[in-house]
């Protein structure tokens, strides 16, 4: 009966060792895995701060913006690349600036696109779909079908030229393309284990280049879940100038990003990331014979998660 004892004593020592190393993963290799049909869909909310002195007056503007969206696997190709869906489902955002509120909020018939028309971009996108290309290293390498999509809102918002360089300036194939990155992740080609790090380099195109250097590092790891921190430095171009609004301006723009990511090292699919940015610098030009330069500051906190 003692040796019995002993036995189960000795089992039970086993199992209680064995049992926290089962629930734990050891070195996982991380490449996206998607199924067909899988539908995916997020919820991309970003709360901004703009501070912004013009003419020798500060302005302070506040900017919430909800984007949601389904990602819908489509197929793998034979390069090992997924084809993807991605439509628009919702779009709010609510802005106050100077003592004045405007708000939109596509779920919301109260017709504020009309009474703001600024807003009716926002209007026509949702209920859109672009077909993305996304390698297993976490990597949005094209997305087709935006023209389409951009000339059926132009369409839908009354055509005209006005309406044209709006929608022209705001959709287009790379800021659809950084729009959905932040639904991937970037993989480091070998597998990882906790305090593993790897740098991502990478320019974002849009009104101006930015050129980002991204830092991960792997925080915890188990066989459900994956968390990982992000450091980030990000800086435009020197002299890089650009077009806002008919006028040719230069950004001279720095900054920093951290926060924190949980993805499924099953599917490569980010469960839910919060990201801090800070940005400073300002902006330049020159505006009917008018010089400008506009100082400011931009603090922002972004939530993406799955629904």
């Amino acid at each position: 009966m003692k040796k019995y004892f002993k036995s189960v004593q000795v089992l039970a020592l086993l199992v209680a060792f064995t049992m926290p190393l089962g629930l734990f993963a050891s070195d996982i290799t991380l490449r996206l895995n998607f199924d067909k049909g899988a539908d995916v869909k997020y919820s991309s909310v970003t709360k901004q701060v703009i501070t912004q002195t013009v003419s020798g007056m500060q302005q302070v503007i506040n900017q919430d913006q909800t984007f949601e969206f389904t990602v819908s696997p489509k197929g793998k190709e034979a390069n090992g690349n997924f084809k993807a869906a991605i439509t628009f489902n919702r779009i709010a955002v609510d802005m106050k600036m100077q003592g004045m509120e405007m708000s939109f909020d596509s779920d919301d018939d109260s017709g504020s696109a009309a009474a703001n028309p600024q807003f009716l971009v926002f209007k026509a996108m949702v209920g859109k779909s672009v077909m993305a290309l996304v390698s297993p290293m976490g990597e949005v390498l094209e997305v087709n079908g935006v023209d389409e999509m951009r000339s059926q809102m132009i369409n839908e918002v009354g055509g005209g030229a006005q309406a044209e360089q709006t929608i022209g300036a705001a959709i287009n194939d790379e800021a659809i393309k950084q729009m959905f990155a932040g639904a991937f992740v970037a993989f480091p080609e070998k597998a990882i284990r906790t305090s593993s790090s790897w740098t991502e380099n990478k320019s974002i195109e849009n009104q101006f280049t930015l050129n980002t250097i991204n830092n991960y590092t792997v925080l915890s790891l188990s066989n459900n879940e994956v968390k990982l921190t992000l450091s980030a430095t990000m800086s435009t171009v020197p002299g890089n100038k650009s077009n806002m609004m008919g006028m040719e301006v230069t950004y001279n723009l720095f900054g920093t990003t951290s926060g924190t990511i949980t993805l499924n090292p099953k599917t490569g699919m980010i469960s839910e990331s919060v990201m801090d940015q800070n940005i400073n610098g300002s902006i330049a030009g020159d505006m009917m014979g008018q010089k400008l330069d506009i100082p400011m500051a931009i603090t922002s906190k972004t939530t993406v998660k799955q629904l």
